[in-house]
């Protein structure tokens, strides 16, 4: 009985053996990630947000803060967003509950820092360096800010 087992265990790990190895080559290849990935940061795209703050209120830890101003015609445009990767769930509550889908998940997961402040992303200065239209906030001077 016990030479049995030990040919069959011995046949296990000499097919393991001659197996192309499934190692990946993490920093030089990056994996390839599902459409469904959660986990990166969030990819804004400033020129279909409407500052309606759904997603803000729908956040369950309150990593998204963001303020809007008022134009002359009475008309928010955004002004800050804030995403909060630290506290964020990715439960993906903001990106359902946003009207207009101007929200989503970007396949950029190897952020990291030395304190939690390096956790914080200003999402409108990351979508300048993605290359997404940014319109320009001219607010009167008498706007209010919504926050």
């Amino acid at each position: 009985m016990q030479g049995i087992g030990l040919l069959k265990g011995m046949f296990v790990t000499i097919q393991e053996f001659f197996r192309k190895p499934v190692t990946e080559e993490y920093p030089d290849v990056m994996p390839d990630l599902g459409d469904r990935f959660r986990g990166g940061t969030i990819k804004l795209k400033t020129s279909k947000c409407i500052s309606c703050g759904i997603c803000m209120n729908s956040c369950p830890n309150g990593s998204i803060k963001l303020t809007s101003v008022r134009d002359e015609n009475n008309k928010r445009h955004l002004s800050t967003y804030v995403h909060d990767s630290g506290l964020c769930l990715y439960c993906n509550l903001c990106i359902e509950s946003c009207p207009v889908k101007c929200i989503d998940w970007t396949n950029e997961f190897a952020f990291s820092g030395y304190s939690r402040e390096d956790l914080i992303f200003d999402c409108i200065d990351l979508a300048k360096k993605r290359g997404y239209d940014v319109p320009e906030v001219k607010a009167t001077p008498e706007a209010g800010e919504k926050g």
